[in-house]
Protein backbone atom coordinates (compact mmCIF):
# COMPACT_ATOMS: atom_id res chain seq x y z
CA UNK A 1 0.00 0.00 0.00
CA UNK A 2 1.25 3.12 -0.45
CA UNK A 3 0.47 5.03 3.03
CA UNK A 4 0.02 4.43 6.08
CA UNK A 5 -4.04 6.24 6.47
CA UNK A 6 -4.63 4.16 3.32
CA UNK A 7 -8.29 3.41 5.05
CA UNK A 8 -8.47 6.87 6.20
CA UNK A 9 -8.52 7.72 2.03
CA UNK A 10 -10.68 5.00 1.54
CA UNK A 11 -13.60 6.30 4.24
CA UNK A 12 -13.53 9.72 3.27
CA UNK A 13 -14.29 9.05 -0.05
CA UNK A 14 -17.29 7.29 0.92
CA UNK A 15 -18.19 10.49 3.14
CA UNK A 16 -17.66 12.76 0.04
CA UNK A 17 -19.40 10.52 -1.89
CA UNK A 18 -22.73 10.89 0.39
CA UNK A 19 -22.19 14.42 0.99
CA UNK A 20 -22.21 15.04 -3.09
CA UNK A 21 -25.17 12.61 -3.22
CA UNK A 22 -27.68 14.41 -0.25
CA UNK A 23 -26.63 17.67 -2.19
CA UNK A 24 -28.23 15.76 -5.32
CA UNK A 25 -31.03 14.64 -3.83
CA UNK A 26 -31.84 18.02 -1.31
CA UNK A 27 -31.97 19.51 -5.27
CA UNK A 28 -34.62 16.59 -6.17
CA UNK A 29 -36.78 17.71 -3.99
CA UNK A 30 -36.56 21.33 -3.90
CA UNK A 31 -37.95 20.84 -7.71
CA UNK A 32 -40.38 18.13 -7.24
CA UNK A 33 -43.17 20.13 -8.25
CA UNK A 34 -40.99 22.83 -10.65
CA UNK A 35 -42.72 22.49 -14.51
CA UNK A 36 -40.10 20.69 -17.17
CA UNK A 37 -37.94 19.16 -14.21
CA UNK A 38 -35.91 16.05 -15.00
CA UNK A 39 -34.74 13.94 -11.82
CA UNK A 40 -31.02 13.94 -11.36
CA UNK A 41 -28.71 11.00 -10.07
CA UNK A 42 -24.98 11.29 -8.60
CA UNK A 43 -22.84 9.38 -10.76
CA UNK A 44 -20.80 7.04 -8.35
CA UNK A 45 -18.48 4.65 -9.63
CA UNK A 46 -15.50 2.14 -7.32
CA UNK A 47 -11.96 4.29 -7.26
CA UNK A 48 -9.48 2.29 -9.10
CA UNK A 49 -8.04 -0.16 -7.55
CA UNK A 50 -4.32 -0.95 -5.88
CA UNK A 51 -2.22 -3.95 -5.94
CA UNK A 52 -2.14 -5.67 -2.57
CA UNK A 53 1.29 -5.20 -0.68
CA UNK A 54 2.23 -8.89 -1.13
CA UNK A 55 1.44 -8.91 -4.51
CA UNK A 56 -1.36 -11.53 -4.54
CA UNK A 57 -5.15 -9.66 -5.81
CA UNK A 58 -6.24 -5.87 -5.60
CA UNK A 59 -7.17 -3.55 -2.96
CA UNK A 60 -10.37 -1.11 -3.22
CA UNK A 61 -9.74 2.76 -3.01
CA UNK A 62 -13.14 4.04 -1.71
CA UNK A 63 -15.79 5.29 -4.16
CA UNK A 64 -15.38 8.28 -6.67
CA UNK A 65 -18.26 10.65 -7.69
CA UNK A 66 -17.79 11.88 -10.67
CA UNK A 67 -20.91 13.98 -11.68
CA UNK A 68 -24.90 14.50 -11.91
CA UNK A 69 -26.56 12.61 -14.33
CA UNK A 70 -30.24 13.21 -15.94
CA UNK A 71 -32.96 11.10 -16.35
CA UNK A 72 -34.80 11.90 -19.51
CA UNK A 73 -36.03 9.74 -22.37
CA UNK A 74 -35.79 11.48 -25.69
CA UNK A 75 -38.20 8.82 -27.35
CA UNK A 76 -40.93 9.50 -24.86
CA UNK A 77 -40.51 13.43 -25.36
CA UNK A 78 -40.69 12.87 -29.13
CA UNK A 79 -43.64 10.97 -28.96
CA UNK A 80 -45.37 14.12 -26.44
CA UNK A 81 -44.18 16.57 -29.14
CA UNK A 82 -45.92 14.59 -32.18
CA UNK A 83 -49.14 14.33 -29.72
CA UNK A 84 -48.94 17.90 -28.46
CA UNK A 85 -48.42 19.37 -31.87
CA UNK A 86 -51.55 17.41 -33.24
CA UNK A 87 -53.78 18.63 -30.41
CA UNK A 88 -52.81 22.09 -31.00
CA UNK A 89 -53.98 21.78 -34.48
CA UNK A 90 -57.29 20.65 -33.58
CA UNK A 91 -58.15 22.76 -30.51
CA UNK A 92 -57.97 25.77 -32.41
CA UNK A 93 -59.93 24.23 -34.98
CA UNK A 94 -62.79 23.35 -32.62
CA UNK A 95 -62.70 26.62 -31.13
CA UNK A 96 -63.03 28.77 -34.00
CA UNK A 97 -65.42 26.47 -35.80
CA UNK A 98 -67.62 27.21 -32.70
CA UNK A 99 -67.24 30.37 -32.98
CA UNK A 100 -67.91 29.96 -36.76
CA UNK A 101 -71.46 28.12 -35.46
CA UNK A 102 -72.35 31.28 -32.92
CA UNK A 103 -72.09 33.62 -35.95
CA UNK A 104 -74.25 31.20 -38.20
CA UNK A 105 -76.70 31.19 -35.46
CA UNK A 106 -78.38 27.91 -35.96
CA UNK A 107 -78.00 28.48 -39.48
CA UNK A 108 -80.70 25.50 -40.57
CA UNK A 109 -83.13 26.74 -38.04
CA UNK A 110 -84.04 30.40 -36.77
CA UNK A 111 -81.30 31.58 -38.95
CA UNK A 112 -81.68 31.38 -42.77
CA UNK A 113 -84.03 29.22 -43.06
CA UNK A 114 -86.32 30.85 -40.81
CA UNK A 115 -85.90 34.20 -42.86
CA UNK A 116 -86.66 31.76 -45.52
CA UNK A 117 -89.37 30.61 -44.50
CA UNK A 118 -90.95 33.96 -43.45
CA UNK A 119 -90.04 35.51 -47.03
CA UNK A 120 -92.04 32.17 -48.88
CA UNK A 121 -94.70 33.08 -46.28
CA UNK A 122 -95.30 37.16 -47.10
CA UNK A 123 -94.83 35.60 -50.58
CA UNK A 124 -97.97 32.95 -50.19
CA UNK A 125 -100.24 36.13 -48.28
CA UNK A 126 -99.22 38.35 -51.46
CA UNK A 127 -100.57 36.06 -54.02
CA UNK A 128 -104.45 36.17 -52.16
CA UNK A 129 -103.92 40.55 -52.59
CA UNK A 130 -101.65 40.84 -55.12
CA UNK A 131 -103.16 44.52 -55.50
CA UNK A 132 -102.60 45.26 -52.15
CA UNK A 133 -99.29 47.41 -51.77
CA UNK A 134 -99.29 46.66 -48.39
CA UNK A 135 -99.00 43.05 -48.73
CA UNK A 136 -95.88 43.82 -51.37
CA UNK A 137 -94.23 46.11 -48.02
CA UNK A 138 -94.38 43.16 -46.23
CA UNK A 139 -92.55 41.15 -49.12
CA UNK A 140 -89.96 43.94 -49.43
CA UNK A 141 -89.56 44.26 -45.61
CA UNK A 142 -88.83 40.17 -45.03
CA UNK A 143 -86.43 40.40 -48.23
CA UNK A 144 -84.57 42.93 -46.37
CA UNK A 145 -84.42 41.01 -43.69
CA UNK A 146 -83.39 38.04 -45.10
CA UNK A 147 -80.26 40.08 -46.66
CA UNK A 148 -79.41 41.99 -43.83
CA UNK A 149 -79.26 38.70 -42.17
CA UNK A 150 -77.12 37.42 -44.48
CA UNK A 151 -74.86 40.39 -44.93
CA UNK A 152 -74.42 40.03 -41.11
CA UNK A 153 -73.03 36.31 -41.81
CA UNK A 154 -70.52 37.23 -43.84
CA UNK A 155 -69.73 40.68 -42.28
CA UNK A 156 -68.98 38.54 -39.25
CA UNK A 157 -67.24 35.85 -41.32
CA UNK A 158 -64.45 38.14 -42.50
CA UNK A 159 -64.17 39.94 -39.21
CA UNK A 160 -63.22 36.28 -37.45
CA UNK A 161 -61.12 36.07 -40.82
CA UNK A 162 -59.17 39.29 -39.62
CA UNK A 163 -59.05 37.96 -35.73
CA UNK A 164 -57.52 34.52 -36.97
CA UNK A 165 -54.60 36.43 -38.90
CA UNK A 166 -54.16 38.80 -35.83
CA UNK A 167 -53.56 35.43 -33.82
CA UNK A 168 -51.39 33.95 -36.96
CA UNK A 169 -49.21 37.22 -36.34
CA UNK A 170 -49.16 36.73 -32.52
CA UNK A 171 -48.38 33.01 -33.07
CA UNK A 172 -45.25 33.87 -35.28
CA UNK A 173 -44.02 36.35 -32.20
CA UNK A 174 -44.44 33.69 -29.81
CA UNK A 175 -42.55 31.23 -31.75
CA UNK A 176 -39.68 33.76 -32.94
CA UNK A 177 -39.52 34.28 -29.11
CA UNK A 178 -39.18 30.82 -27.98
CA UNK A 179 -36.90 30.20 -30.85
CA UNK A 180 -34.35 33.20 -29.39
CA UNK A 181 -34.95 31.83 -25.41
CA UNK A 182 -33.69 28.58 -26.75
CA UNK A 183 -30.87 30.03 -29.11
CA UNK A 184 -29.54 31.80 -25.52
CA UNK A 185 -29.68 29.03 -23.80
CA UNK A 186 -27.56 26.73 -26.37
CA UNK A 187 -24.92 29.38 -25.70
CA UNK A 188 -25.32 28.81 -22.09
CA UNK A 189 -25.78 24.94 -22.26
CA UNK A 190 -22.21 24.35 -24.66
CA UNK A 191 -20.42 26.79 -22.55
CA UNK A 192 -20.78 24.87 -19.28
CA UNK A 193 -20.51 21.27 -21.42
CA UNK A 194 -18.02 22.23 -23.32
CA UNK A 195 -15.89 22.54 -19.95
CA UNK A 196 -16.45 19.31 -18.75
CA UNK A 197 -19.78 20.88 -16.02
CA UNK A 198 -23.40 19.61 -16.21
CA UNK A 199 -25.73 21.97 -17.75
CA UNK A 200 -28.96 19.66 -16.54
CA UNK A 201 -31.16 22.31 -14.84
CA UNK A 202 -30.35 24.61 -18.29
CA UNK A 203 -31.69 21.69 -20.80
CA UNK A 204 -34.64 20.94 -18.41
CA UNK A 205 -35.15 24.92 -19.54
CA UNK A 206 -34.40 23.93 -22.98
CA UNK A 207 -36.83 20.93 -23.07
CA UNK A 208 -39.58 22.90 -21.40
CA UNK A 209 -39.45 25.32 -24.45
CA UNK A 210 -39.76 23.46 -27.10
CA UNK A 211 -42.57 21.07 -25.41
CA UNK A 212 -44.22 25.37 -25.79
CA UNK A 213 -42.83 24.97 -29.23
CA UNK A 214 -44.59 21.75 -30.27
CA UNK A 215 -48.20 23.12 -29.16
CA UNK A 216 -47.22 25.88 -32.28
CA UNK A 217 -45.98 23.85 -34.34
CA UNK A 218 -44.46 20.52 -35.78
CA UNK A 219 -40.82 20.01 -34.39
CA UNK A 220 -38.13 18.26 -34.84
CA UNK A 221 -34.76 18.02 -32.92
CA UNK A 222 -31.28 16.78 -33.22
CA UNK A 223 -27.80 17.42 -30.99
CA UNK A 224 -25.23 16.27 -33.32
CA UNK A 225 -21.72 16.14 -32.88
CA UNK A 226 -19.68 18.88 -33.61
CA UNK A 227 -16.26 19.70 -35.76
CA UNK A 228 -13.99 18.66 -32.52
CA UNK A 229 -16.08 16.08 -30.69
CA UNK A 230 -13.54 13.41 -30.91
CA UNK A 231 -11.03 15.71 -29.03
CA UNK A 232 -14.09 16.74 -26.30
CA UNK A 233 -17.14 14.51 -26.32
CA UNK A 234 -19.23 17.30 -24.87
CA UNK A 235 -18.90 19.21 -28.12
CA UNK A 236 -22.84 18.98 -29.05
CA UNK A 237 -24.98 21.15 -31.69
CA UNK A 238 -28.16 21.63 -30.76
CA UNK A 239 -30.77 22.49 -34.23
CA UNK A 240 -34.57 22.62 -33.92
CA UNK A 241 -36.60 21.85 -37.19
CA UNK A 242 -40.09 23.58 -38.10
CA UNK A 243 -41.92 21.26 -40.37
CA UNK A 244 -38.78 19.80 -41.54
CA UNK A 245 -37.26 23.63 -42.17
CA UNK A 246 -34.56 24.76 -40.09
CA UNK A 247 -35.45 26.99 -37.32
CA UNK A 248 -32.38 26.66 -35.07
CA UNK A 249 -29.23 25.95 -35.86
CA UNK A 250 -27.07 26.07 -32.92
CA UNK A 251 -26.41 29.74 -31.98
CA UNK A 252 -28.09 30.95 -34.37
CA UNK A 253 -31.71 30.85 -35.12
CA UNK A 254 -33.51 31.86 -38.52
CA UNK A 255 -37.05 33.61 -37.36
CA UNK A 256 -40.55 33.58 -38.69
CA UNK A 257 -41.62 36.67 -40.50
CA UNK A 258 -45.49 37.97 -41.43
CA UNK A 259 -45.88 39.45 -45.25
CA UNK A 260 -48.58 40.95 -45.80
CA UNK A 261 -50.46 39.67 -49.23
CA UNK A 262 -49.74 42.00 -52.36
CA UNK A 263 -52.91 39.84 -53.90
CA UNK A 264 -56.43 38.19 -51.87
CA UNK A 265 -55.82 34.38 -52.34
CA UNK A 266 -59.65 34.53 -52.28
CA UNK A 267 -61.49 37.46 -53.48
CA UNK A 268 -63.59 37.83 -50.88
CA UNK A 269 -60.78 37.62 -47.98
CA UNK A 270 -60.67 39.97 -45.87
CA UNK A 271 -57.49 42.82 -46.99
CA UNK A 272 -54.28 42.83 -45.10
CA UNK A 273 -53.94 38.98 -44.54
CA UNK A 274 -50.09 37.53 -44.16
CA UNK A 275 -48.14 34.85 -45.49
CA UNK A 276 -45.64 33.66 -43.24
CA UNK A 277 -41.82 33.78 -44.16
CA UNK A 278 -38.68 32.37 -43.13
CA UNK A 279 -35.84 35.28 -42.51
CA UNK A 280 -33.98 33.86 -45.69
CA UNK A 281 -36.95 35.11 -47.49
CA UNK A 282 -38.63 31.52 -48.38
CA UNK A 283 -41.96 30.76 -47.90
CA UNK A 284 -42.72 29.09 -44.68
CA UNK A 285 -43.36 25.64 -46.02
CA UNK A 286 -47.20 24.77 -44.53
CA UNK A 287 -47.62 21.51 -46.54
CA UNK A 288 -47.54 18.32 -43.64
CA UNK A 289 -47.45 20.92 -41.43
CA UNK A 290 -49.63 20.96 -37.72
CA UNK A 291 -49.96 22.47 -34.77
CA UNK A 292 -51.73 25.40 -33.40
CA UNK A 293 -50.16 27.83 -36.03
CA UNK A 294 -51.46 25.16 -39.01
CA UNK A 295 -55.11 25.22 -37.04
CA UNK A 296 -55.54 28.93 -37.72
CA UNK A 297 -53.98 28.63 -41.67
CA UNK A 298 -56.70 26.04 -41.88
CA UNK A 299 -59.44 28.31 -40.74
CA UNK A 300 -58.20 31.72 -42.71
CA UNK A 301 -57.53 30.35 -45.75
CA UNK A 302 -59.33 26.81 -46.08
CA UNK A 303 -61.41 27.40 -48.85
CA UNK A 304 -62.23 23.22 -49.57
CA UNK A 305 -60.51 23.14 -52.71
CA UNK A 306 -63.35 24.59 -54.60
CA UNK A 307 -61.32 27.79 -55.82
CA UNK A 308 -59.02 26.01 -58.08
CA UNK A 309 -58.07 22.97 -56.35
CA UNK A 310 -54.57 24.16 -55.49
CA UNK A 311 -55.33 26.02 -52.93
CA UNK A 312 -56.19 24.62 -48.64
CA UNK A 313 -58.48 22.40 -49.05
CA UNK A 314 -59.50 22.63 -45.94
CA UNK A 315 -63.28 23.87 -45.29
CA UNK A 316 -62.81 27.28 -43.52
CA UNK A 317 -63.91 30.46 -43.36
CA UNK A 318 -63.65 31.02 -47.51
CA UNK A 319 -65.67 27.69 -47.89
CA UNK A 320 -68.68 29.01 -45.91
CA UNK A 321 -67.89 32.47 -47.79
CA UNK A 322 -68.38 30.78 -51.04
CA UNK A 323 -71.03 28.49 -49.66
CA UNK A 324 -72.85 31.92 -48.93
CA UNK A 325 -72.22 33.04 -52.44
CA UNK A 326 -73.48 30.52 -54.00
CA UNK A 327 -76.55 30.68 -52.17
CA UNK A 328 -77.43 34.30 -52.58
CA UNK A 329 -76.29 33.93 -56.55
CA UNK A 330 -78.44 30.99 -56.66
CA UNK A 331 -81.21 32.98 -55.22
CA UNK A 332 -80.76 36.09 -56.97
CA UNK A 333 -80.11 34.66 -60.48
CA UNK A 334 -83.76 32.26 -60.06
CA UNK A 335 -85.89 34.97 -58.74
CA UNK A 336 -84.51 37.90 -61.39
CA UNK A 337 -84.08 36.17 -64.27
CA UNK A 338 -86.07 32.84 -63.92
CA UNK A 339 -82.49 31.15 -64.63
CA UNK A 340 -80.35 28.08 -62.80
CA UNK A 341 -76.90 29.81 -61.65
CA UNK A 342 -75.29 26.38 -61.69
CA UNK A 343 -76.79 25.09 -65.23
CA UNK A 344 -77.23 28.32 -66.79
CA UNK A 345 -80.92 26.77 -67.94
CA UNK A 346 -84.20 28.20 -68.06
CA UNK A 347 -86.02 27.34 -64.85
CA UNK A 348 -89.46 25.96 -65.92
CA UNK A 349 -92.72 27.33 -65.12
CA UNK A 350 -91.05 30.18 -63.76
CA UNK A 351 -91.68 33.87 -64.69
CA UNK A 352 -88.80 35.65 -63.64
CA UNK A 353 -89.18 39.45 -61.86
CA UNK A 354 -87.97 40.66 -65.25
CA UNK A 355 -90.48 39.54 -67.35
CA UNK A 356 -93.38 40.54 -64.60
CA UNK A 357 -95.26 43.91 -64.41
CA UNK A 358 -95.96 45.83 -60.89
CA UNK A 359 -99.21 47.12 -60.44
CA UNK A 360 -99.20 50.35 -62.55
CA UNK A 361 -98.32 48.53 -65.38
CA UNK A 362 -94.66 48.68 -65.55
CA UNK A 363 -91.59 46.91 -65.60
CA UNK A 364 -88.98 46.89 -63.14
CA UNK A 365 -86.01 44.95 -63.71
CA UNK A 366 -84.17 43.54 -60.47
CA UNK A 367 -85.39 41.49 -57.49
CA UNK A 368 -81.99 41.37 -55.82
CA UNK A 369 -79.05 43.45 -56.52
CA UNK A 370 -75.59 44.13 -55.16
CA UNK A 371 -73.62 47.33 -54.01
CA UNK A 372 -70.39 48.54 -55.71
CA UNK A 373 -67.13 49.37 -53.58
CA UNK A 374 -68.66 52.93 -52.78
CA UNK A 375 -72.10 51.08 -51.78
CA UNK A 376 -74.16 52.14 -54.56
CA UNK A 377 -76.94 49.98 -55.30
CA UNK A 378 -76.09 48.34 -58.80
CA UNK A 379 -79.50 49.13 -61.17
CA UNK A 380 -78.33 48.40 -64.43
CA UNK A 381 -80.99 46.01 -66.36
CA UNK A 382 -77.75 43.70 -66.61
CA UNK A 383 -75.84 42.22 -63.74
CA UNK A 384 -72.60 40.24 -62.82
CA UNK A 385 -73.66 38.02 -60.85
CA UNK A 386 -69.93 37.15 -60.53
CA UNK A 387 -69.81 40.42 -58.78
CA UNK A 388 -72.53 39.57 -56.16
CA UNK A 389 -71.42 38.26 -52.76
CA UNK A 390 -73.10 38.03 -49.31
CA UNK A 391 -71.33 40.67 -48.21
CA UNK A 392 -72.55 43.39 -51.20
CA UNK A 393 -75.83 41.32 -51.69
CA UNK A 394 -78.99 43.71 -51.53
CA UNK A 395 -82.54 44.41 -52.30
CA UNK A 396 -83.10 46.09 -55.62
CA UNK A 397 -82.70 50.06 -55.32
CA UNK A 398 -86.05 50.64 -57.04
CA UNK A 399 -88.33 48.14 -54.44
CA UNK A 400 -86.27 49.94 -51.43
CA UNK A 401 -87.87 53.26 -53.23
CA UNK A 402 -91.45 52.09 -53.08
CA UNK A 403 -93.18 48.88 -52.54
CA UNK A 404 -95.59 49.30 -55.68
CA UNK A 405 -92.39 48.64 -57.90
CA UNK A 406 -92.31 44.81 -56.75
CA UNK A 407 -93.51 42.86 -60.59
CA UNK A 408 -96.76 41.07 -59.79
CA UNK A 409 -97.76 39.43 -62.96
CA UNK A 410 -97.01 38.54 -66.70
CA UNK A 411 -99.58 40.83 -68.53
CA UNK A 412 -100.93 40.45 -71.74
CA UNK A 413 -100.97 42.92 -74.18
CA UNK A 414 -104.92 43.77 -73.65
CA UNK A 415 -104.18 44.17 -69.41
CA UNK A 416 -101.14 46.80 -70.61
CA UNK A 417 -103.51 49.03 -72.59
CA UNK A 418 -106.47 48.82 -69.69
CA UNK A 419 -103.99 50.01 -67.26
CA UNK A 420 -102.78 52.76 -69.45
CA UNK A 421 -106.06 53.99 -69.97
CA UNK A 422 -106.40 54.17 -65.85
CA UNK A 423 -108.87 51.24 -65.86
CA UNK A 424 -107.94 48.53 -63.36
CA UNK A 425 -106.64 44.40 -63.71
CA UNK A 426 -107.37 41.47 -61.32
CA UNK A 427 -104.15 40.95 -60.14
CA UNK A 428 -105.01 38.48 -57.46
CA UNK A 429 -105.58 36.20 -60.44
CA UNK A 430 -103.08 37.36 -62.80
CA UNK A 431 -100.08 37.09 -60.43
CA UNK A 432 -97.82 34.63 -62.62
CA UNK A 433 -94.39 35.99 -61.17
CA UNK A 434 -95.74 35.67 -57.32
CA UNK A 435 -96.77 32.02 -58.12
CA UNK A 436 -93.27 31.39 -59.78
CA UNK A 437 -91.41 32.90 -56.60
CA UNK A 438 -93.58 30.35 -54.50
CA UNK A 439 -92.54 27.02 -56.62
CA UNK A 440 -89.40 28.11 -56.24
CA UNK A 441 -89.30 26.89 -52.60
CA UNK A 442 -89.83 23.58 -53.64
CA UNK A 443 -87.42 23.28 -56.82
CA UNK A 444 -85.27 20.61 -56.42
CA UNK A 445 -82.74 22.15 -59.88
CA UNK A 446 -81.48 25.00 -57.76
CA UNK A 447 -78.66 22.89 -55.91
CA UNK A 448 -76.87 20.05 -56.54
CA UNK A 449 -77.84 19.63 -52.59
CA UNK A 450 -81.76 19.58 -53.48
CA UNK A 451 -83.72 23.21 -52.44
CA UNK A 452 -83.10 25.84 -50.80
CA UNK A 453 -83.76 24.18 -47.66
CA UNK A 454 -81.77 21.18 -48.36
CA UNK A 455 -78.59 23.86 -49.27
CA UNK A 456 -78.97 25.32 -46.22
CA UNK A 457 -78.80 22.15 -43.96
CA UNK A 458 -76.22 20.85 -46.34
CA UNK A 459 -74.12 23.81 -45.46
CA UNK A 460 -74.90 23.95 -41.17
CA UNK A 461 -74.23 19.92 -41.07
CA UNK A 462 -70.59 20.21 -42.68
CA UNK A 463 -70.15 23.12 -40.72
CA UNK A 464 -71.50 20.65 -37.58
CA UNK A 465 -69.52 17.82 -38.42
CA UNK A 466 -65.79 19.73 -38.90
CA UNK A 467 -66.31 21.02 -35.43
CA UNK A 468 -67.80 17.64 -34.10
CA UNK A 469 -64.26 16.37 -36.08
CA UNK A 470 -62.27 18.70 -34.69
CA UNK A 471 -63.88 17.99 -30.78
CA UNK A 472 -63.26 14.09 -31.37
CA UNK A 473 -59.69 14.61 -32.20
CA UNK A 474 -58.85 16.89 -29.56
CA UNK A 475 -60.31 14.65 -26.64
CA UNK A 476 -58.37 11.52 -28.18
CA UNK A 477 -54.98 13.15 -28.17
CA UNK A 478 -55.44 15.11 -24.76
CA UNK A 479 -56.34 11.70 -23.88
CA UNK A 480 -52.99 10.49 -25.50
CA UNK A 481 -51.33 13.35 -23.86
CA UNK A 482 -51.78 12.31 -20.71
CA UNK A 483 -50.97 8.97 -21.13
CA UNK A 484 -47.80 9.84 -22.43
CA UNK A 485 -47.03 12.36 -19.74
CA UNK A 486 -47.00 10.16 -17.38
CA UNK A 487 -44.79 8.10 -19.08
CA UNK A 488 -42.21 11.18 -18.72
CA UNK A 489 -43.30 11.71 -15.25
CA UNK A 490 -42.98 7.77 -14.32
CA UNK A 491 -39.44 8.57 -16.16
CA UNK A 492 -38.20 11.65 -15.17
CA UNK A 493 -40.47 12.74 -12.39
CA UNK A 494 -38.75 13.15 -8.75
CA UNK A 495 -40.43 10.48 -6.50
CA UNK A 496 -40.36 12.02 -2.95
CA UNK A 497 -40.75 7.96 -1.65
CA UNK A 498 -37.91 7.05 -3.79
CA UNK A 499 -35.74 10.04 -2.73
CA UNK A 500 -36.55 9.67 1.21
CA UNK A 501 -35.40 6.30 0.40
CA UNK A 502 -31.93 7.55 -1.09
CA UNK A 503 -31.76 9.99 1.62
CA UNK A 504 -31.55 7.53 4.34
CA UNK A 505 -29.26 5.45 2.72
CA UNK A 506 -26.89 8.46 1.67
CA UNK A 507 -27.24 9.10 5.49
CA UNK A 508 -26.11 5.73 6.35
CA UNK A 509 -23.03 5.58 3.98
CA UNK A 510 -21.80 8.63 5.32
CA UNK A 511 -22.17 7.60 9.03
CA UNK A 512 -20.28 4.44 8.41
CA UNK A 513 -17.60 5.92 6.42
CA UNK A 514 -17.42 8.41 9.69
CA UNK A 515 -17.74 5.49 12.25
CA UNK A 516 -14.75 3.57 10.04
CA UNK A 517 -12.66 6.44 10.33
CA UNK A 518 -13.50 6.98 13.64
CA UNK A 519 -12.22 2.71 14.41
CA UNK A 520 -9.29 3.55 12.46
CA UNK A 521 -8.27 6.56 14.85
CA UNK A 522 -8.90 4.17 17.90
CA UNK A 523 -6.58 1.61 15.91
CA UNK A 524 -3.94 3.92 14.98
CA UNK A 525 -3.68 5.52 18.69
CA UNK A 526 -3.32 2.11 20.28
CA UNK A 527 -0.81 1.21 17.50
CA UNK A 528 1.10 3.67 18.12
CA UNK A 529 0.71 5.52 21.72
CA UNK A 530 0.56 2.23 23.50
CA UNK A 531 2.09 -0.93 21.75
CA UNK A 532 5.02 1.76 19.72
Amino acid sequence: MNSAFFEFNVAVSGMLTAKSALANISHNISNAATPGYSRQVAKVKAGIPLYASNGRGMVGTGSDYYGVGQIRDTYIDKKYWSYTCTNGEYSVKRSQLCLLETIFNDLSDTGLTGCMTDFFNEMSELTFSAGDSSYASGVIDTTVNLVENINSYAANMIKQQQDVNDEIYSLVETINSLGNQISILNKEIFSYEIQGQAANDLRDQRALLVDELSGYVNVEVKEEHGANYEENNADLRYKVLLNGQEFIDHFFYNPLTCVMREELADPDDAPHLYNVYCMNGSRFNEEGMSGELKGLLDIRDGDGGITDGTGNSYKGIPYYMDRMNLFVRTLAMALNDGTNYISGEKIENITAHREGYNMNGETNGLFLSYKDDLGNITDTETIDYEKMTAMNFSVAKKLLESPENLAIAKLSDTEKATLAAGGNVDFSSNNEVILGFMKLKDSYDLFAEGNIYDFIVATDSALAIDNKQATNFKEYYTDIITTVDNQRIQVSGVSLNEEMTNLIKYQQVYQASARIMNTMNQLYDRLINEVG
